[in-house]
């Protein structure tokens, strides 16, 4: 099993190295473009927590980074509060490209105090629970504190994968018309938000069905979630990108959001 966590999260890794260097490159060429600036900060905040989260969720390196800092799970909590900054990031990314000039400083503004709240929820909520003994995985979904952990961790996904699902979808069908290319990468994200939606709720009613004395084996479970997570985080990867190169190859891409 640890052989296929390493897989799966070795290949979000270098797919996302790769989509942020598509990213930079098309940057450089516009770096005098004032528009969208924020989004294209964000997307760079996500692909570098992203690229370093799922390298930390590869079990071997987990494991060396607990036996460096000599903390049990702290590579669980480093990993996971980068999936929570990658989901932020995109938030945030997908206010500056669909919310009017007017209001995006006051979208931006909610989400990063949201995920704010979320990244102080999970620092004390590691701290209190007995990480030297558990770890923060379904694991130990029966322990209370895991439990809180991981459920706040998978409600924040929940609501900003369908929220850049929604989005994306909104974006692919404006851009259908005129920039096939950049619509079918946005759908691609909006499927990376779909997926990233099915891992939250794979592994919350795990969770949920853990608690009530009705849950599937766990084999299923740590099978299951790992390659939902995959898919979503692929899925955005490569869909952002596909959509930067449509953005930019289009006749029409001068004047681009992506």
């Amino acid at each position: 099993m640890n052989l296929l966590h390493g897989l799966i999260y070795g290949v979000c890794a270098l797919v996302t190295a790769i989509s942020a260097a598509i990213r930079l490159h098309h940057t450089r060429k516009r770096r005098n473009q004032a528009v969208y600036q924020i989004a294209h900060r964000a997307r760079v905040s996500a692909f570098v927590a992203c690229f370093f989260g799922s390298l930390l969720a590869i079990p071997t390196v987990a494991e060396a980074v607990d036996r460096l800092m000599d903390f049990n799970e702290v590579s669980s909590l480093a990993s996971d509060l980068a999936a929570v900054i990658f989901w932020a990031s995109l938030q945030v990314l997908i206010v500056d490209w669909t919310h009017s000039r007017s209001h995006v400083q006051a979208g931006v503004s909610v989400r990063l105090f949201a995920v704010c709240c979320v990244i102080v929820a999970m620092i004390w909520e590691f701290h209190v629970a007995d990480t030297a003994h558990m770890d923060l995985s379904t694991v130990y979904a029966h322990s209370s504190d895991v439990r809180l952990y991981l459920l706040t961790y998978l409600g924040f996904t929940a609501v900003a994968g369908v929220e850049i699902s929604a989005f994306s979808t909104g974006l692919a069908v404006a851009a259908w018309q005129q920039r096939r290319a950049a619509a079918t990468g946005l759908s691609i994200a909006a499927a990376g938000g779909i997926f990233g939606v099915a891992y939250a709720l794979s592994r919350g009613a795990y969770i949920i069905a853990e608690r009530t004395g009705h849950a599937w084996p766990l084999s299923v479970e740590n099978a299951v979630s790992p390659a939902l997570a995959g898919l979503s985080i692929i899925c955005v990867a490569t869909g952002l990108a596909l959509a930067t190169i449509g953005y930019n190859i289009s006749p029409k891409g001068a004047g681009s959001t992506v």
